[in-house]
């Protein structure tokens, strides 16, 4: 029996569908999936790049409206994909941040709450799941705080050099080798150093930059015996003949364009060998640093304010939406979720963090509170949520009684933070204090993961102020 002219027609109707789907797959701005998962033109996965910059705060980068041009490279990367204007870490020291960046877990799942400490080989990593999803995997490191146990499911997992702290162009080599002879699907991750302290970046760096005249850029500091303080110049951090907290935040910027250059260069080589539209590329940063907020000088790791917890992040792929910004707070727990979702690997571990590509999408996520602590004392936790975060300091009396010397409530947003009065949030302060006490007894229980340090590798430490 011969179909019918209504049979032909649907026939070729369906045939010609299935063409122009293939075609479309082929088109760079088109290679994802309708279910959210990126293809590259052969149905395949693409490659992972992920950039980490220590001690690099959201905003100093032109992406987040500094007016200084010290991240050109970042700021292109923004336009052309995704800017998450508020993402934040959990925890504003490198170890600790970086295990729930891998992990999408907090403290008390990790384990580790110091510098010196090992990444438990039991923890399930993002190297791990890409690496038996059929990566071939490889890092590049320069702060040794991560040499112990980070390099999970990672075929080569190596420093910039001997030393804990090493110049970023140093890894810039080591990682456009390694992308010269990589066989695709690949993930690299490169954790760059330069932003963190001693600010060493040579002054032509940001010699052309034209500062505001502010009591806070004019104010001259006193040097601190000690690697921190409040209101002084930490020793490690102290540059001769530099006593301005202008002449610091300049050196500071130097260094972020330090490392822009060294981003520049992984995007040019994946650029030349024509493997950039075949790459999500994720930058981020462990951390923040205070460069005077709460009266806290070129550190982190003990104040929760919004200089040393919020981040980029930014993520680049043809088909994600180019220059598109997400407002929604999103935390760094969401990294490993998130990005093995677009890359269609299921997670064998249950985690912290969510998938957040719904944000990317215009859609609202589910409601949660963002959750941060510091794991050096005096340690502090706070909780995000609906616009506020409240910041508790537990009660150190020597008595069992659970509960807080003080609570103090901010109003946060884009950076921006304003302390507030509790009388006119009283609900959603009483509603918080029952998880912040919880939160408390988690991060207290979460015993670090020893690692056994010889005299070198703890004067690498205090060089770098994790120790005094």
């Amino acid at each position: 029996m011969q179909p019918s002219w209504l049979g032909r027609f649907v026939v070729v109707g369906t045939l010609w569908v299935a063409l122009v789907g293939c075609l479309v797959a082929w088109l760079p701005g088109c290679r994802g999936a309708g279910d959210g998962v990126l293809h590259v033109a052969s149905g395949g996965r693409p490659n992972v790049l992920l950039i980490t910059i220590d001690t690099l705060r959201a905003d100093h980068l032109g992406a987040y409206g500094y007016g200084l041009a010290t991240s050109p490279v970042i700021d292109r990367l923004a336009r052309e994909g995704v800017t998450f204007d508020n993402a934040y870490t959990p925890v504003p020291t490198t170890a600790p941040a970086v295990a729930s960046l891998l992990t999408g877990r907090y403290v008390d799942a990790t384990h580790v709450r110091e510098n010196e400490a090992e990444l438990p080989v039991s923890s399930y990593t993002l190297g791990e799941a890409l690496a038996a999803a059929g990566f071939v995997t490889a890092g590049f490191y320069g702060n040794g705080a991560l040499a112990k146990g980070f390099g999970q499911g990672l075929g080569v997992w190596q420093p910039f050099d001997a030393k804990w702290a090493a110049d970023d162009a140093a890894g810039g080599t080591l990682a456009v080798r390694w992308l010269e002879s990589a066989q695709a699907p690949w993930f690299l991750w490169v954790h760059f150093m330069d932003p963190h302290g001693p600010y060493t970046s040579p002054p032509e760096r940001s010699a052309s930059f034209v500062y505001p005249d502010t009591p806070l850029l004019r104010r001259e500091l006193p040097l601190s015996p000690t690697n921190w303080g409040f209101g002084v110049i930490p020793r490690y951090q102290a540059l001769p003949g530099l006593t301005h907290v202008g002449d610091y935040v300049r050196r500071y910027d130097g260094e972020i364009v330090g490392t822009d250059i060294q981003v520049g260069r992984l995007l040019d080589a994946l650029e030349k060998s024509g493997m950039l539209d075949d790459t999500l590329v994720v930058l981020t940063a462990d951390h923040g640093e205070s460069l005077g907020e709460d009266d806290y000088f070129f550190q982190h790791g003990k104040v929760l304010n919004e200089a040393s917890l919020r981040v980029p992040l930014l993520m680049r792929h043809p088909a994600l939406p180019r220059g598109t910004r997400v407002a929604a707070p999103v935390s760094l727990v969401d990294l490993l979720p998130t990005v093995t979702a677009m890359l269609g690997v299921p997670l064998t571990e249950t985690v912290a963090g969510i998938d957040v590509r719904g944000a990317i999408a215009g859609k609202d996520l589910p409601a949660r509170d963002l959750l941060a602590y510091t794991v050096t004392r005096p340690e502090t936790v706070a909780i995000r949520r609906d616009g506020f975060k409240l910041v508790g300091l537990p009660r150190r009396d020597g008595t069992q009684r659970p509960g807080f010397a003080g609570l103090a409530l901010y109003a946060v947003g884009d950076g921006h933070e304003k302390r507030v009065a509790g009388g006119g949030q009283a609900k959603l302060i009483e509603s918080l204090e029952p998880e912040m006490l919880d939160l408390v007894k988690r991060v207290s229980r979460a015993g670090a993961s020893p690692v056994d340090l010889n005299a070198e590798q703890r004067e690498r430490l205090r060089a770098l102020g994790y120790v005094d």
